[in-house]
């Protein structure tokens, strides 16, 4: 699906599958959706979506804020560790959205970087399809809205 000229990508993460083979490798948001899921989970996706060029990490959900500093951190780690760990040759914008549906709009219709052309919005679900409902729910209400107010 698109919206805001931008590829619209649902990924539910399981540690059961390889989920990261759908992240994209370039010009991507990612809204990563977190209720609390425990450290180590949310440790591997936090390396996996950097190693993956993601140009700006979105954070919502009940835990979003914790989220938000565990994605600081590791970027800061990476500038300043000596092994040289990777870092995409652009800055990583980082926020967080105590409102679940203005965070989700924000990143499809809102949120732009000056150095990456933002094509692709990877939703990341890490609550088991607990959000999932929600999420498609809100989707679809701006996808209605679009078309209302551009019918043709």
């Amino acid at each position: 699906m698109i919206l805001n000229n931008r590829r619209i990508i649902f990924i539910d993460y399981s540690t059961e599958k390889n989920w990261e083979k759908d992240l994209p490798k370039n010009n991507w948001l990612c809204i990563l959706v977190d209720n609390d899921r425990p450290r180590q989970y949310v440790d591997e996706v936090i390396s996996k979506i950097i190693e993956n060029d993601v140009c700006w990490v979105l954070t919502v959900g009940q835990s979003c804020e914790l989220t938000h500093d565990l994605i600081d951190e590791e970027i800061v780690f990476r500038q300043i560790d000596i092994d040289n760990l990777y870092l995409p040759k652009h800055d990583i914008m980082t926020t967080w959205h105590k409102n679940f549906d203005e965070g989700i709009w924000f990143g499809i219709f809102a949120a732009n970087d000056e150095d990456v052309q933002i094509d692709k919005v990877v939703i990341l679900d890490m609550t088991a399809g607990e959000e999932e409902q929600r999420i498609t729910k809100l989707i679809d209400g701006f996808k209605a809205d679009v078309h209302k107010n551009n019918p043709s």
